[in-house]
C-alpha cells in the first residue's frame, strides 16, 4: 500500500486513478477506467490524496538501518551499482548503528 500511496501521489496522471466521481470498476478488484473509456487505473484517486489544495501524503524514500562496521558498508556499495545508485539518488537512505548504546549514523554518498 506504501507504493501505491507513493506513485499516486508523485504522479497521479500516470500511476493514480483520476477523479473518483468518474470510475467504472473493472473485474471485481483489477482497476477502474476513469468514463467511459480509456486506460486502465489502477492507482488511488486524486481525492483520496488531495484536500483540493494540498497533497495530504508525502511520499518518503526508504530508510534502511545496518548494524556493520562503515568499511564494509562502503565496500557493498562501491561493488553493486545498483545499491550505489540508489544511494546517490536518494532513492534509499543508509543508516549505520554503530555499537552500544547505539548511536545512528546517516550514509550519503
Amino acid at each position: 500500500i506504501n507504493l501505491q500511496y507513493f506513485t499516486s501521489t508523485t504522479d497521479n496522471l500516470r500511476f493514480g486513478s483520476g477523479n473518483k466521481l468518474l470510475h467504472n470498476v473493472v473485474g471485481g478488484h483489477i482497476g477502474v477506467f476513469e468514463g467511459n473509456g480509456g486506460d486502465l487505473r489502477i492507482g488511488l484517486a486524486r481525492q483520496s490524496l488531495h484536500d483540493g489544495q494540498q497533497w495530504m501524503h508525502r511520499p518518503l524514500r526508504l530508510h534502511v538501518v545496518i548494524e556493520a562496521p562503515r568499511a564494509m558498508i562502503d565496500q557493498v556499495i562501491a561493488n553493486h551499482a545498483v545499491v550505489r545508485d540508489l544511494v546517490r539518488n536518494g532513492w534509499l537512505h543508509l543508516l549505520r548503528l554503530d555499537g552500544l548504546p547505539a548511536r545512528l549514523e546517516v550514509r550519503t554518498a
